[in-house]
This record gives structure tokens, C-alpha cells and sequence, in this order.
């Protein structure tokens, strides 16, 4: 309908020395030396801030999606800190997803297992991302009880707008729908790849066809004029 119906908070590091760092700038360094577990509950804290002080404000409001890194080892420990900071507010877990990489399901499946079911629990939504991008996409399916399949840009960057690939996204669709899972293909950037998707009936897409990232301030002008 091209009406938003959510968003992904994403992280840009405003360095005085460096200018604006992109993630592919830091992520790394963080996650080699730990850091990156510290920097998931900074975002999680300023997304819980930012929605409760738009619907204070009387403001319209979109879920929003927060990513989880893979170094995260302690499904309760994550799961109880998570719930601490967003009690600290008073929003709906409706407006909240979070997103775990499917790279991290081959390396810690129970983690992920634990983690997404701790999270059902508390009326969060989850989601895979980048799903495609590793080896145990099919494997894993039936492991995690997600609620969406993200899939990876690639699908669509290596895109030959053949027949064939397009007989393979709508495989993908089909399969998240049979596994009644909500597809959602990031990564979209033209209007042919938007009208590829809407004919397939993918549920969702994202990407720079709709909107490049956003600051706060222009997110919210955004979602006024896109609900």
C-alpha cells in the first residue's frame, strides 16, 4: 500500500575525529572486543525512550525493529536485561521486534531457540535476518519459532530480471508463508524490484525506494506523512 508499517533502528557513529562512521566502520572492532553487547542495549534504550516520548507527545507511532549481535551467549541474562529497560517504560511489546542474525543460528541454535521463546513470552515479535546469507537457512527453520523471514538484499542485488530468479523469489514467499511466517525482503531500491515483490505477495519490503536513514527528527516528519 506504501504506507509505513514499521521501522529498523539503525546505528551511525558521529565521531568528532572521523565525521560519520558507517556501521561496517566499527561493527567489527565491537564485536571482536566485546563491545557491541553494550551498544544493543544503548539502541534498545533510546528506541524504548524514543517511542515512549512520540506517544506522549500524542504522536503516531510504527513498530520498530532492534537487532541483536551474535555474542550474546546467556539467553536469560540477555532476555532479563532486555525486559528490565523496556519496563522502564510504559509501551506495548507489539511495538518492538527484534531481530536475530541467521548467522548466529549455526553457531549457538539453542541460544537462539531459548531466546526467541523467553521473547514470545513476553509478547515480542522476532525476526531473521539476512536470511539466505548463511548455510542453515532450511535446516534451522523448524528450530526457531521466528515470526519473520527477512531476506537478504543479495537476493535481490544479484538480481538478472530473468524469469528464473523471479521463479526463485516467489519459491522464498511461498515458503515463509507456508511455514506461516511474514516475508519481508530488504534491500529494495527500484520501483521495478517494489512492483516484483507486491505481484509475488511478499508481505513487506524495505530499502532506499521508500526512504534512505533517517534522524529522528526527519523519521518523525517520515511516519506523519506515510501512515
Amino acid at each position: 500500500t506504501d504506507k509505513i508499517v514499521g521501522a529498523e533502528a539503525l546505528v551511525r557513529w558521529n565521531s568528532p575525529k572521523f565525521g560519520l562512521m558507517a556501521p561496517s566502520d566499527f561493527i567489527p572492532l565491537f564485536e571482536r572486543n566485546g563491545f557491541i553487547t553494550k551498544l544493543d542495549f544503548y539502541v534498545y534504550n533510546k528506541v524504548f525512550n524514543f517511542i515512549q516520548r512520540q506517544i506522549d507527545a500524542g504522536k503516531d507511532v510504527v513498530p520498530i525493529s532492534v537487532n541483536m549481535s551474535r555474542n550474546h551467549s546467556n539467553p536469560d541474562k540477555f532476555v532479563n536485561e532486555f525486559i528490565s529497560k523496556f519496563e522502564k517504560y510504559d509501551l506495548p511489546p507489539s511495538l518492538i521486534e527484534v531481530e536475530i542474525l541467521e548467522r548466529a543460528a549455526e553457531e549457538s541454535m539453542f541460544n537462539l531457540v531459548a531466546v526467541t521463546e523467553k521473547l514470545h513470552a513476553y509478547g515480542f515479535s522476532v525476526a531473521m535476518d539476512d536470511f539466505g546469507s548463511g548455510q542453515s537457512s532450511l535446516s534451522m527453520l523448524d528450530e526457531v519459532p521466528i515470526d519473520v523471514l527477512k531476506f537478504d538484499q543479495n537476493f535481490l542485488r544479484n538480481s538478472k530480471n530473468c524469469e528464473e530468479h523471479d521463479k526463485m523469489i516467489n519459491i522464498l514467499i511461498n515458503l515463509g508463508k507456508q511455514l506461516n511466517k511474514k516475508t519481508l525482503f530488504e534491500g529494495v531500491e527500484t520501483q521495478e524490484q517494489r512492483d516484483m515483490l507486491k505481484e509475488l505477495n511478499c508481505d513487506q519490503v524495505q530499502g532506499y525506494f521508500y526512504s534512505k536513514p533517517l534522524d529522528e527528527a526527519e523519521f518523525v516528519d517520515f511516519v506523519k506523512q506515510h501512515l
